[in-house]
């Protein structure tokens, strides 16, 4: 059986999860650097007919790289989901919830017009529309949790509200 990189792997099986780990921080060569090893085995950790398995300490240092594809996955199968709040310091919640619920807006109505069948769409939402709505939804979640972190914050005494006064009137 001859090495096939490209080979399908069903959306959120273990292997096709590392393979879009790969993809995150930058494909196989920065992969390859990362872990510190060759192509093959690189190429092996991906392949769902290999019976080579990625350890959680790489896992952990593709996601230290910037790869999200394993925390999704985990918070998925816990029967979560996982938001990344890096932004919640700097961001201006206000704006941010703006831009959310525009963009909630716009994908209700993606949603919709693809569960109609019209002339455009055959009335049902197929795998690789599913991902791309997934993508934006996950996009919009995760914009409501810097809003709850930043309001968690404020609501605890932690951070000052926009406005520059301290939580609850004090005095600076």
């Amino acid at each position: 059986m001859a090495f096939n990189p490209v080979k399908i792997r069903r959306y959120g099986e273990p292997k096709e999860v590392v393979a879009r780990l790969f993809e995150e921080v930058g494909g196989i060569p920065k992969v390859m650097e990362l872990l510190d090893l060759s192509r093959t085995r690189v190429y092996a950790l991906a392949d769902p007919d290999s019976t080579n398995e990625i350890s959680y300490t790489r896992v952990a240092t593709l996601t230290e790289a910037g790869a999200q594809s394993a925390a999704q996955h985990l918070a998925a199968l816990a029967g979560g989901i996982f938001l990344p709040i890096e932004k919640a310091d700097d961001a201006n919640w206000l704006a941010l919830a703006g831009d959310a619920s525009r963009s909630n807006a716009r994908n209700i109505s993606a949603l919709m017009e693809s569960l109609s069948e019209t002339e455009k769409s055959p009335g049902r939402v197929d795998q690789d529309e599913a991902r791309e709505i997934l993508k934006v939804l996950d996009e919009q979640l995760a914009i409501l949790a810097i809003q709850r972190a930043k309001l968690s914050a404020i609501a605890s005494g932690e951070m000052v509200d926009t406005d520059g006064e301290l939580p609850d009137g004090e005095d600076k």
